[in-house]
């Protein structure tokens, strides 16, 4: 029998911006809420810093981010341009959470002086905030771009011995993202605003015309496009740069080279050429800025001459014809410690179709141009990474012919050599250490490189630093964590290769940064427990089979009063795909390391009283593409580890509830129609139609068109009339995500209350697709604590 489908008043109910109210259905009431104050303080709390490294100057900056975002940086307005939510005030793109302060140590801790302190702003109570936080290149400056609300943005340069400010009064370009790049230990070469601009042009008000001809171009759907004339000029305005040098006392000397829109730029080592990429004028309105055509150049800084232009690439651009070739331009690199060298991949075709990959490179003044370039290497797989050594080795990643994994290679006298070939899935043997820890070109010593990895295995992942000689091949293993802790290398810390830092941490210890000089170890920066309220809280990893045998686990957290009879249960999860069984058994590193809460974290449930089981391992194993195993997979996997949970007699199985962020809320909606093991399903800013995604997404590579019955199986919008249990949706006013637009769980909604579902709609006003202001946090995270009081709480409000 059909249900109720309730009265037309109710079905228009939406709740915009805000949460809905306990009164009568079908009104709304405006007001942030927040859970209990010890949820609170540990949603607030920011994570353990970020370090920046730089090995010669013996230094680390500890970049302090925000935990959460002020709502008055939240509120500022912003304009939609080209895939971009850019404000014009500060001048910066984006929401993403910035440095509060930097705390400068000693690597050495034998020189080992009282941190320094750089903190953004006149005092600690100051809106004011860093981003893009870099060091000189000899580790004596510091620089940054201060970001305050309603203020210009403002360049900084801070000396780290003298511990003096220096603010420059001219206006760097941060709407591409960073906008200075150190050349010289005196300079800076930074996009500048042009200094001849008008007013801003104005918002208009015109039809938004959109048409195509031509070759078919699928794409994915995006926000904050450009739409009409008045927007172009918007974009134009605010994302033009020339190129200038800044220079330590302030003194700023602009280029000659011609400005425009640069989207990218990279000045070679010894600050002479650089390499831009430009847009080209002709825009769409169908992706963002970051697909436009654009061009590739080279000039030379001190004769203003552009020495080399690629031809145009990007959206709408034909690829490579048959026994075609061309430049991939996006991939040029300079090469260090060198006479001044460039080198880019060419991807050439032949006339059955098979592509070959070429690593070309030209040497200064490049007067050959392209055709002229000398061929480093040739891969029959597509080149991942590729550069040099800070020994001047080339070395390339190359794909394979087994799906997530690559080689290896060092391009030597006597030719190619393949010095190491694996998965790259989560980190494994591929990524080298570099110069400055993650900076910097991969760091040669006495012709070994150095290859990290996280150890993943079935049981415990044992992160581990492995030495690969260039020329014999020959690998030694020189660090492997202890058991029981992560501890991957971070930085290599002497010529030798013998001095390390790593960053320690386990389930139960905040990270530490260790240096490791053969058997001693002295850790020379300890976090402080930054979640006390956590400390009563019972953590353990637990392990199940999921009913085909695949052996599973999970990191539960059990409240004070766990024991004592079964409770309610949230289990939060992002369902992970693999190529096959091997990888998707292995252990996954999250729940060897210490908490980490950050944004609406499901962890504050436990200190509401819940049980919480946060990102099981929920595998879905593809034996082939696009095989259907996705819904079976998913619902068996958390069926296995619901019976486990029963089993133990620690949760309820009346009151369990499942729960996701993104695609963990599409699974989240999907297992409440599939599975009757939830009581009900709590899904944050997820994809509920597919069609809306119709060119693939995941694992799936099928058009809608070539398995429309698939696509309308798993998603939860087209089975919108079969949903019995209650459901919270949330979601982020200002979504940007392709896949995930705010329109998705509206008219989510509007289907659920058209078929008489119980369901919760919040939207949050400004947020993203993950949630960073402070008061929305707090008000989504008391959503879900509400929610789960009221659905499966010891005095539930819902009869389920």
């Amino acid at each position: 029998m059909k249900k109720n489908v309730l009265k037309p008043a109710i079905a228009l109910f939406l709740v915009t911006f805000m949460a809905v109210s306990d009164a009568a259905p079908g009104t709304a009431s405006e007001g942030f809420k927040r859970p209990a104050q010890e949820i609170s303080r540990l949603l607030l709390t920011a994570e353990p810093p970020t370090p920046v490294i730089h090995v010669a100057a013996e230094k680390i900056a500890l970049l302090h981010y925000e935990g959460v975002i002020d709502q008055q940086r939240m509120q500022t307005p912003r304009l939609g341009l080209a895939g971009y939510r850019y404000d014009p005030v500060t001048g910066i793109t984006g929401l993403d959470a910035l440095v509060e302060r930097v705390e400068i140590i000693s690597s050495n801790p034998q020189k080992a002086t009282s941190p320094r302190q750089w903190r953004a702003g006149s005092d600690s109570r100051s809106a004011a905030r860093f981003a893009f936080v870099q060091f000189s290149p000899s580790g004596k400056y510091l620089s940054a771009l201060q970001v305050e609300p309603g203020k210009p943005s403002q360049f900084l340069i801070y000396n780290i011995e003298s511990r003096q400010q220096t603010m420059l009064s001219t206006r760097v370009n941060a709407a591409w993202g960073n906008p200075c790049q150190w050349t010289t230990e005196e300079s800076l070469l930074c996009r500048m605003r042009p200094l001849k601009q008008g007013r801003a042009p104005q918002t208009g008000v015109s039809p938004i015309v959109v048409e195509h001809t031509g070759q078919a171009l699928p794409t994915r759907t995006y926000s904050n496009l450009l739409k009409d004339q008045s927007s172009s000029a918007q974009f134009d305005y605010y994302f033009a740069s020339d190129l200038a040098h800044l220079y330590t006392d302030k003194k700023v000397v602009p280029t000659r080279i011609a400005g425009g829109m640069i989207t990218e730029f990279e000045a070679a080592p010894q600050g002479r050429f650089v390499i831009i990429t430009r847009l080209q004028s002709s825009y769409s309105h169908l992706v963002p800025a970051k697909q436009f055509p654009s061009q590739v150049e080279v000039w030379d800084l001190q004769s203003s001459k552009r020495l080399y232009q690629s031809a145009a690439f990007g959206f709408g651009l034909q690829p490579d014809e048959e026994g075609g070739e061309g430049a991939d331009p996006k991939s040029i690199e300079w090469a260090p410690n060198l006479p001044v060298t460039a080198g880019f991949i060419q991807r050439r075709v032949d006339a059955s179709g098979a592509a070959t990959y070429i690593w070309k490179r030209l040497r200064a003044p490049f007067e050959v141009g392209v055709d002229g370039a000398e061929t480093v290497a040739i891969s029959d797989y597509p080149i991942k990474e590729f550069g040099w050594s800070s020994a001047g080795t080339p070395w390339f990643i190359a794909a394979t012919n087994k799906p997530d994994e690559v080689a290896v290679y060092a391009v030597l006298k006597a030719g190619v050599q393949r010095v190491w070939q694996g998965t790259r899935d989560q980190g494994d043997g591929s990524n080298a250490i570099r110069v400055n820890g993650r900076q910097g070109p991969a760091l040669e010593t006495t012709q070994r490189i150095f290859l990290v990895t996280d150890g993943l295995n079935h049981d415990a992942p044992r992160p581990s630093l492995t030495e690969v000689n260039l020329h014999s091949g020959e690998q030694r293993r020189l660090f492997t964590a202890e058991a029981g802790v992560y501890e991957p290398v971070i930085a290599i810390l002497d010529k030798e290769g013998e001095v390390l830092l790593t960053s320690r941490e386990s389930a139960t210890d905040a990270p530490q940064l260790v240096r490791v000089a053969g058997n001693k170890a002295t850790t020379i920066y300890k976090t402080p427990n930054p979640y006390p309220q956590l400390d009563k809280i019972v953590r353990k990893r637990i392990t199940y089979k999921r009913q085909d045998g695949l052996k599973l686990s999970a990191l539960m957290y059990l409240p004070p009063n766990a024991g004592k009879k079964p409770l309610a249960t949230l289990i939060w999860i992002y369902p992970r795909e693999f190529e096959g069984p091997e990888k998707a058994a292995r252990a996954d590193a999250r729940q060897f390391q210490y908490h980490r809460i950050k944004g609406v974290s499901p962890v504050a449930a436990a200190l509401a009283g819940y049980v919480v089981i946060n990102y099981p391992k929920l595998p879905i194993v593809h034996t082939q593409d696009n095989d259907d195993v996705y819904l079976p997979q998913l619902v068996t996997g958390a069926e296995s580890l619901v019976d486990y949970l029963v089993e133990e007699g620690i949760s309820d199985p009346k009151r369990i509830v499942i729960g996701g962020h993104s695609f963990g809320a599409f699974s989240a909606a999907n297992l409440l129609i599939h599975s009757d093991r939830f009581a009900t399903a709590i899904a944050m800013s997820g994809a509920y139609n597919r069609t809306f995604t119709p060119f693939g997404f995941q694992h799936e590579t099928r058009s809608f068109w070539d398995a429309e019955d698939y696509y309308a199986k798993i998603s939860p919008f087209f089975s919108a009339n079969q949903y019995k249990k209650p459901i919270l949706l949330v979601h982020g006013g200002a979504d940007p995500n392709p896949g995930t637009p705010t329109i998705q769980a509206r008219r989510f909604f509007h289907a659920l209350v058209g078929e008489g579902v119980t369901v919760r709609y919040v939207e949050l006003p400004f947020e993203e697709h993950v949630y960073r202001g402070e008061e929305t946090v707090l008000h989504a995270s008391w959503e879900m604590i509400n929610w789960l009081d009221r659905t499966v709480g010891e005095k539930p409000v819902f009869n389920n």
